[in-house]
C-alpha cells in the first residue's frame, strides 16, 4: 500500500488488478477526511431540510443529526469517493472513459472508509496489417438457365388462381379449408383452428402431415392429420403437444400460369419481352453484386480481427451482447414466439453472443484506428453534403424532407459513409484475385 503525500485528501490505495484497458484498485481513506465530510453533510442538510415546527433551513443541528444520520453518511462516504478515485487513478496514470465502478464498500464511524473500484479505459491500438489484405472476389455469371429460372419465377408470382379443372388436391394445388385442432384428450384448440385457410400444398412452409392427409381429397370432402410438436416449438399451446387437425376441403385452386412473350412482359411493366430479359437480367447482376461486396466486406473483416487480437473493455462487450440479444428477441417475438420461448433464447443468447459482441468491439476500435492514421475523415462534411444532394436528386420535390433527414440521421448517416469510405480505402489496398463462375442454380 502507498502513501499519496501528494493529494489534498489523506488516503492510501494499492493495485488488486491490472490489464491492458482495466484496473481494479482497493482504497483506504482517513476516517478524519469522511468525519470532516459528515459536518459539511449535516451543514448542507440543514439548509434544505423542511421539518414542521421549524422555518425552512431554521432546524436545529440536533434534529438534522438525529433526524438525518444515515443521509449524511452516506453523503459522505459518495463524497469521500468522488475526492479520492480520480486522484487514485491518476497515480497509476490510468486514463477511465467512463465512471468507475465501486464493487466494495466497507465504513463505520470511527473508523477509516474503505472501499474498492474497478475502472476501464480504451485500449492503445497499433493495427497491424490492414494493407496487402488477400481478398478472393467471386464472381458469378448470369447464364441462361439462371434467367430462364428466373423468369419462371417471374411468372409464378404473377399467376392467377383459378379453380381446379380435376377437382382433385395435387402436390401443386392450393387448397382453402376449414380446420379445427384437437389436442390428446380430444379437447377443441380453439386458438389453433382456422377458417378459410389457404394451404399451399407446393411451399415449403406448408406442413407435411397436411399435404400428406389432403393429396387425392376432393371438394367438401374432410380429412385428419396428427402432429407431434416438439417440447422446444416456439408456440406455448402446442408445444410437446400431439394434436389432431379435422381437416374441410372449401375449395381446390390451381395456379394459372401466363405464357413468356410479349403480353406479359407488358403486364409486368416492361415493354416487351427483350426489354423485360433486360430488365430481370440487370437486377440479378446488382444483387450478384451486393453479394461479392458483402462477401469482400467479410473477408477484410475476418482478415483484420485475426490480425489484431488485443483486449478490449469488458463493459462494452456486455453493452454490445445486450444490443444483440435485444434484437433477437424483438425479431422472435415480431414473428409470434411466445413470451417464455423468447426469454428461454435470450439467456442462451447470453452466452451465444458473447464472441461476436467482443469482435464487434474490437472492430470497432480498429476501424477507427485505420480512420485515423490514414486521415480518411478529411473530407467527411464534403461526402455528407454530395450525400444529401444525392438524395435530393433521386427525390425530386422532397428536398426539404431530405434535409430533414440529414438533421435528425446525421450520426447514422456519417457512420454510413465513414464504413463506406473505409471498405473503400481497404479494397483499394488489397490483394484481389478475381474468380469468374457460372452462377448456380438454387438446388446447387
Amino acid at each position: 500500500m502507498t502513501r499519496n503525500k501528494q493529494a489534498v485528501v489523506d488516503f492510501n490505495s494499492s493495485v488488486v488488478n491490472k490489464t491492458t484497458c482495466s484496473i481494479t484498485m482497493e482504497v483506504e481513506v482517513s476516517e478524519n477526511v469522511v468525519s470532516q465530510e459528515i459536518e459539511a453533510a449535516f451543514c448542507q442538510i440543514q439548509k434544505e431540510a423542511k421539518i414542521d415546527g421549524f422555518r425552512h433551513g431554521k432546524v436545529s443541528m440536533e434534529v438534522v443529526k438525529k433526524k438525518f444520520a444515515v443521509e449524511a453518511k452516506d453523503r459522505a462516504v459518495e463524497n469521500s469517493i468522488r475526492k479520492t478515485v480520480l486522484s487514485v487513478l491518476d497515480k497509476e496514470s490510468f486514463v477511465p472513459f467512463d465512471l468507475p465502478v465501486v464493487d466494495e464498500l466497507n465504513y463505520e464511524r470511527g473508523r477509516n472508509l474503505k472501499y474498492r473500484f474497478t475502472a476501464e479505459s480504451h485500449p492503445k491500438v497499433e493495427v497491424k496489417d490492414y494493407k496487402d489484405i488477400p481478398v478472393i472476389k467471386e464472381v458469378f455469371k448470369v447464364t441462361d438457365k439462371i434467367l430462364e429460372r428466373s423468369l419462371n419465377a417471374l411468372r409464378e408470382r404473377n399467376a392467377r388462381l383459378v379453380l381446379s379443372k380435376t377437382a382433385v388436391v395435387s402436390d401443386k394445388s392450393l387448397v382453402l379449408a376449414d380446420y379445427d385442432a384437437f389436442d390428446a384428450d380430444g379437447k377443441t384448440l380453439s386458438e389453433v383452428s382456422a377458417k378459410g385457410n389457404m394451404l399451399d400444398l407446393g411451399s415449403e412452409n406448408t406442413l407435411k402431415e397436411f399435404k400428406d392427409a389432403l393429396k387425392g381429397a376432393k371438394t367438401a370432402e374432410e380429412k385428419k392429420a396428427k402432429i407431434e410438436y416438439p417440447s422446444d416449438y416456439p408456440n406455448k399451446t402446442l408445444a410437446g403437444k400431439t394434436v389432431e387437425f379435422k381437416i374441410k376441403v372449401n375449395e381446390i385452386k390451381e395456379k394459372e400460369i401466363s405464357e413468356l412473350n410479349d403480353d406479359f412482359a407488358k403486364d409486368v411493366g416492361a415493354e416487351n419481352l427483350e426489354d423485360l430479359k433486360t430488365k430481370v437480367k440487370e437486377a440479378i447482376e446488382a444483387e450478384e453484386t451486393r453479394r461479392q461486396n458483402m462477401d469482400v466486406e467479410k473477408q477484410i473483416i475476418d482478415y483484420l480481427l485475426e490480425k489484431n487480437k488485443f483486449e478490449v473493455p469488458q463493459s462494452l462487450i456486455e453493452r454490445q451482447k445486450k444490443t444483440l440479444v435485444e434484437r433477437m428477441k424483438s425479431y422472435m417475438q415480431n414473428q409470434g414466439a411466445s413470451k417464455e420461448y423468447v426469454e428461454k433464447q435470450a439467456e442462451l443468447g447470453n452466452v451465444k453472443f458473447r464472441d461476436e459482441a467482443e469482435k464487434n468491439v474490437r472492430l470497432s476500435y480498429i476501424l477507427n484506428a485505420v480512420y485515423e492514421k490514414e486521415n480518411l475523415a478529411t473530407d467527411a462534411d464534403a461526402d455528407i453534403e454530395a450525400e444529401r444532394n444525392k438524395m435530393k436528386a433521386s427525390n425530386p420535390g422532397r428536398e426539404s424532407s431530405v434535409d430533414k433527414y440529414f438533421e435528425e440521421k446525421k450520426e447514422s448517416v456519417t457512420l454510413s459513409l465513414k464504413e463506406k469510405k473505409l471498405f473503400e480505402f481497404f479494397l483499394k489496398n488489397a490483394k484481389v484475385a478475381v474468380e469468374e463462375k457460372d452462377m448456380p442454380l438454387k438446388k446447387d
